[in-house]
This record gives C-alpha cells, structure tokens and sequence, in this order.
C-alpha cells in the first residue's frame, strides 16, 4: 500500500528542528520578494542629495540658536561687532551701481531692516546709549536710499553701544546678567534679520552681474 512508502517518523513532530538549515533541493526565498513595511520605501524615498552654499531665506526664518552659556560684556561686545561687520557687508551690497529691486524684495527688506534698526535701537538703549529720534524717511522717495538710511543709523547705535560696553569693562563695572541677556536676544534678532536682508541683496545682485555678462 502506499503507506507503507512514507518515512517512519514523519508523524513525529519532535523531529522538527528549526535551526536545521534547508537542504539541498528545497526552495529558498528569491531575494526582495520578501515583503518589506511601507515606512522604508518612504524613508528611502525622503532621502535627497545633500545641499550646500549660503542659507537660504527659508534657512534664515527659523532664527538663530540663541547662546546657553551666561553673557559677559565681553562675548556681548564681540556679537555686537559680528552684526555691526554685516551692516557693512549690507551697506556695501546697497551701494551697488544698477542695483534694481523687486517690489517682493522691497517689501521683504523694508520690513527686515527696520525691525533690525529698532531691535538695535533698543540694545543701544539699553547700555545707555542716548539713541535719539528713529532716522526720518518720510521724505525720501528711492526705497535704496531708505535702506541705506536705516542701516546707516543702525550702524552708529551698534559703535556707541560697543564704546558704552568697552566703558564700562575698562572701569570695572558690575552689570547685571538680566540686562546683558536682554541686549544678547536683541542683537540675536537683529543680526538674524540682517543676514536676511543681506541673502535678499545678494540675490539681486548676482541677478544684475548675470545679466551684464549676457549682454557682454
């Protein structure tokens, strides 16, 4: 019968072993038909080059990680010259012959520098600095030429306020942390919205360099 041609310990489940490896002739699982969670083709899909160059806009609009160790009057004095290097470096850009902008960047630098100008302003104020009237801009009617303005009176708080604070080291002067932590996150927000602007000129810049070079 054809009983009799099965293996004798067939029926024995004991003779199952698990950590045998499959013999010869068996099928094994031909490779990626294993189905795989949907999570990882997503993940794989997720993953771009990575970029690099200059921050972006974008980049710039999460703000800046502010300091965690305590402020002195010195680390306060060397951020105030960073912002006050940028202003410069804005200031430069703003002076470029042709320089044309759009009504978007326009929009977008007026906001960015006058936050920046009252945000120094207010630092300035702060290590007792007498700032004066906000610079008047009524009158002027080229957007550059009110750009130029207000970073022009910034710049002049940022060196009345670092000359307050070099003071007040060379004297010995004690100043509370509070009030040194108050004028670190208006710098912060300050130099945050400079390097903003100065992304946004540099754009417009290199638009105009690239046009001159089509036209050569």
């Amino acid at each position: 019968m054809a009983e009799n041609n099965l293996p004798k310990d067939i029926s024995s489940p004991s003779q199952i072993d698990p950590s045998k490896s499959v013999q010869t002739g068996e099928e094994t699982p031909k490779k990626g038909t294993a189905k795989e969670p949907f999570s990882s083709y997503m993940n794989e899909g997720t993953q771009g080059p990575g970029t690099t160059g200059q921050p972006t806009p974008m980049d710039l609009a999460k703000g800046p990680a502010l300091p965690t160790s305590q402020p002195t009057l010195e680390s306060v004095n060397a951020q105030m010259k960073s912002a006050s290097s940028s202003l410069g470096d804005v200031n430069n850009l703003l002076n470029t012959k042709g320089l044309k902008l759009k009504r978007s960047q326009t929009y977008l630098l007026r906001n960015k520098l006058t936050d920046a100008n009252q945000n120094i302003r207010s630092a300035a104020q702060k290590t007792g600095v007498d700032v004066g009237p906000p610079p008047n801009l009524t009158g002027r009617q080229n957007p550059i030429a009110r750009f130029i303005g207000l970073v022009t009176d910034s710049q002049k708080q940022m060196d009345e306020s670092q000359q307050m604070i070099n003071k007040m080291a060379k004297e010995g002067q004690s100043v509370s942390p509070g009030l040194l932590l108050s004028v670190q996150v208006k710098i912060n927000k300050a130099s945050q919205q400079i390097e903003y602007a100065s992304v946004l000129l540099s754009n417009a810049v290199s638009s105009i360099k690239s046009l001159f070079n089509v036209q050569i």
